[in-house]
């Protein structure tokens, strides 16, 4: 299942993204900001799409700017270390 479908992104949406692989399995991060361009509020997904895994919400803020930004690089860097290999995308 496509992320950005089950997230139900609209044309004027905006989001952030990873996806992060490491042999056959794949790891999608996405923040998503249901009011863009606005920054605030967002929520950062995580999915497995090779493990039919829904994606879920990890961290959200309402007023804490640059927080989803921050823990979406934070968590790509742990992927990172574990030796996935992260591609960012804008969508």
């Amino acid at each position: 299942m496509c992320l950005l479908v089950f997230l139900g992104l609209a044309s004027d949406v905006f989001a952030s993204s990873w996806t992060c692989q490491k042999a056959e399995f794949k790891r999608e991060v996405v923040i998503f900001y249901p009011e863009a361009p606005a920054r605030l509020p967002c929520k950062v997904f995580y999915a497995k799409p090779t493990e039919n895994v829904l994606p879920r919400a990890l961290w959200e803020a309402k007023y804490s700017q640059n927080y989803c930004e921050y823990k979406a690089e934070e968590f790509i860097g742990k992927l990172s270390d574990l030796g996935w290999r992260c591609l960012s995308s804008e969508l």
